[in-house]
């Protein structure tokens, strides 16, 4: 028992955190997420090379389908090239073409039909005719206009149809020359006149200068990619222990494959991707330490840090046994990351530490997970099980955000199961998955959502003890009525624990409009004064129709009583290992306010008595979940007093009490506002009007059963007019029953 109470005085002031251990746990988890993602590059390698004879008998470590990815991409590339590219006509060069022909023949129609002495000077002004001797213009201008038709329609089929032919026209730059001599060689081998050929062949040789033909890159791809997918993968299927390669057999490039595909061999330098990898660890958690700093440095406790780092390091140790597994071929083997419960860790982050913190894990560790599945980046399924890690781990978040009760961890691992289901279903339709591995992921899937949520269900606890942390569901646990104490509170004090049940319900409804944990104000109300339970008869809620005993002793013996029920309920509480939020609403539910009754009552036989002596020992509320139960228990303890509890007069007396705790200097060390007081105000009243509702006064019933009916209602009358002098003499040592709480 000693040395646990050794330990455990050791990890509370350790996990203060001082820079130090800060700066060594943030290296310490920095160097543990690398090695856990980067250790299968490390795994021992063989020294084979690639037509050089083996060392050693090499077998096949366990089954497996071998897909030769990289001859399937070389057999795919070499289809591809194997395609004739695709040409077509260029369309606006064949037509320039065809102009300029035309151009040239009616040059040398007009000619014909002119009678003027320089027509042969104004035909070389005309391409290409300036090229041409006077002699062989002559003989053009001697051309009937008829045979200039039908020689230019000739012209244009040899001319422009050999520049449109797919097979004879000029593709490139270096086809032109070839082009042009198939033209010259048809025009030559025509039966057009000598003068119209010399002149066609003037044309061709200055006008044809470009290639006609433009490549159609579309149609081209097209056949490629056909060609492409006409190419089989080639699996080979290995089982345990099977041979690859024996000793002094030669490795070919397609064992050198095999061997790498088993991971047995590497011709990259780990190193290289070692680093890669521990820049990304060094990055998400920067990204997460940047966070805390600039929006949780006072909420975020150096222990809630430590916790996220062991929650990430668990998950990333439990996918390395997950990703081992052999699930009977390559293609479900791929699938096993899947499994890797990256919601257990963000659910625990969410409820123990922080719902927006517990989101940006999500997608860290998703980026994580997903190079723990592939920590070169050379296939696809690293990519896919981050997909399913990162929507799994935020819809857990989402599932548990909100908790309040234990049933709503059930449901979120329905909720990841069914996400987990489409996120899967996505990538088997984008991936062209077959159907029986596409049936398997959604079984992996669906095993993976109800995993997290049973790991999360039966880590909460360690985790809650470990580095004491209280959660929601800590809290749905102690406000079981069943509970020991609770239980005490209605059996030995029940006018406590009735008072204790409507500040409840009182500080709930305000936490609510003012953003405070809700299910923490409820709990700690219904714990905050079992203190009482050591003297409950001293308190008048707890006194049935019996004397009370502060008028048979000193106002100053009072006072101690009243405000030693702090210091009983807190030796109560760690008794019973309350969590330290409760304690603190315990120690903070009166604040170092004063017991008014007693110490003017004290005063009257003495007036130098000093005001220490009849103050509770604080310290004042700290948080908006004590003073909302500070309030609470005020305002139930004097609304409660009231003789005519209107809604006017209700809201009236709330807001006199809060301006009173205010102006005490009672709120001075919780972060609420004016406003939110104002919001408080009005979800007190807005509950006390419910509780105390005005009531129909029932008429008397006639009697029944003659004068023994009457004599008993005479009875009847009498004691019960006996209790209510009782009553009102034992609630009249008090002037105002707001001190009843005290």
């Amino acid at each position: 028992m000693d040395l646990r109470k050794t330990w455990t005085s050791f990890f509370a002031k350790f996990v203060q955190g001082t820079t130090w251990q800060r700066v060594i746990f943030a290296v310490v988890y920095f160097l543990l997420f690398t090695f856990l993602i980067s250790s299968s590059l490390f795994v021992s390698k063989l020294n084979v090379k690639v037509g050089e004879p083996s060392p050693e008998f090499i077998p096949a470590p366990w089954d497996k389908d071998f897909e030769d990815i990289e001859k399937y991409h070389k057999d795919q590339e070499a289809a591809a090239k194997t395609v004739q590219p695709v040409y077509n006509p260029d369309e606006d060069y064949a037509s320039s073409l065809a102009r300029d022909l035309s151009k040239a023949f009616l040059a040398v129609q007009d000619a014909v039909n002119s009678s003027q002495d320089n027509r042969l000077a104004k035909l070389k002004q005309t391409p290409p005719f300036g090229l041409l001797t006077d002699g062989d213009l002559a003989a053009l201008v001697r051309i009937s206009v008829e045979d200039l038709n039908i020689a230019e329609q000739k012209a244009s089929s040899i001319i422009i149809g050999r520049a449109r032919n797919l097979d004879s026209g000029a593709r490139t730059e270096a086809d032109v020359p070839s082009l042009k001599g198939k033209m010259t060689q048809d025009i030559d081998q025509s039966d057009l006149s000598g003068a119209i050929k010399k002149f066609l062949d003037t044309f061709v040789d200055s006008k044809v200068s470009r290639p006609t033909l433009v490549l159609d890159e579309q149609a081209t791809e097209k056949l490629r990619n056909q060609a492409r997918s006409e190419i089989k993968l080639e699996v080979h299927r290995y089982k345990t222990k099977q041979k690859i390669v024996g000793i002094g057999d030669i490795v070919d490039e397609s064992t050198y494959s095999v061997l790498m595909a088993y991971g047995l061999i590497d011709n990259r330098a780990p190193w290289r991707s070692t680093a890669g990898i521990a820049l990304v660890v060094l990055g998400g958690m920067s990204a997460i330490a940047v966070y805390v700093l600039q929006y949780k440095r006072a909420t975020l406790e150096f222990k809630k840090m430590i916790l996220i780092g062991l929650t990430i390091a668990l998950v990333l140790i439990t996918g390395k046994g997950i990703i081992a597994l052999n699930l009977g071929g390559a293609e479900y083997n791929a699938l096993a990351g899947m499994l890797i419960p990256v919601a257990w860790a963000t659910m625990a982050v969410a409820i123990l530490v922080d719902v927006e913190a517990a989101l940006l894990v999500s997608v860290v560790l998703a980026v994580f997970v997903a190079l723990l599945t592939d920590p070169t980046l050379t296939m696809a399924v690293g990519t896919q099980v981050g997909l399913v890690a990162l929507f799994g781990g935020l819809v857990g978040v989402h599932s548990v955000s909100n908790l309040s009760q234990r049933s709503d961890l059930a449901r979120a691992g329905l909720y990841i199961s069914a996400v987990n289901v489409l996120t899967v279903s996505g990538v088997a339709l984008m991936s062209g998955m077959r159907l029986t591995v596409w049936a398997v992921g959604i079984l992996l899937a669906i095993v993976n959502g109800l995993a997290s949520s049973a790991l999360t269900v039966g880590t909460l606890h360690w985790f809650e003890s470990g580095f004491n942390i209280t959660s929601a569901v800590r809290l749905l646990e102690l406000s079981n009525p069943n509970r020991p104490l609770l239980k005490r509170l209605l059996m030995e004090a029940p006018g406590t624990y009735h008072h204790s049940i409507l500040v409840g319900n009182l500080a709930e409804s305000a936490a609510e409009v003012v953003n405070a944990d809700a299910t923490l104000v409820r709990v700690g109300a219904m714990y905050h004064d079992i203190g009482k339970l050591k003297r409950p008869y001293f308190f008048i809620e707890n006194q049935f129709a019996q004397d009370n005993p502060h008028a048979k002793i000193a106002p100053t013996l009072s006072a101690l009583i009243i405000t030693s029920h702090v210091k009983d309920g807190l030796e109560l509480g760690k008794e019973n290992k309350l969590p330290a939020p409760i304690m603190d609403i315990i120690a903070q539910h009166h604040g170092d306010s004063l017991v008014s009754f007693f110490y003017h009552k004290a005063k009257e036989e003495n007036e130098d008595i000093p005001e220490e002596a009849f103050q509770y020992d604080g310290p004042r509320p700290q948080s908006k979940e004590a003073a909302l139960v500070c309030l609470a228990d005020s305002v139930e303890a004097a609304v409660r007093s009231m003789k005519q509890p209107t809604p006017g007069r209700i809201e009236g007396l709330v807001r006199k009490i809060i301006k009173d705790k205010l102006n005490d200097g009672q709120l001075d060390q919780c972060d609420l506002t004016f406003q939110d007081l104002d919001k408080i105000a009005m979800a007190f009243v807005r509950v006390l009007t419910g509780i105390f509702h005005s009531r129909v006064e029932y008429p008397d019933l006639p009697a029944r059963g003659g004068a023994q009916n009457e004599e008993a209602k005479d009875e009847n009358s009498k004691d019960t007019k006996g209790l209510e002098r009782k009553e009102s003499e034992v609630q009249g040592s008090f002037p105002d029953r707001a001190e009843r709480t005290e």
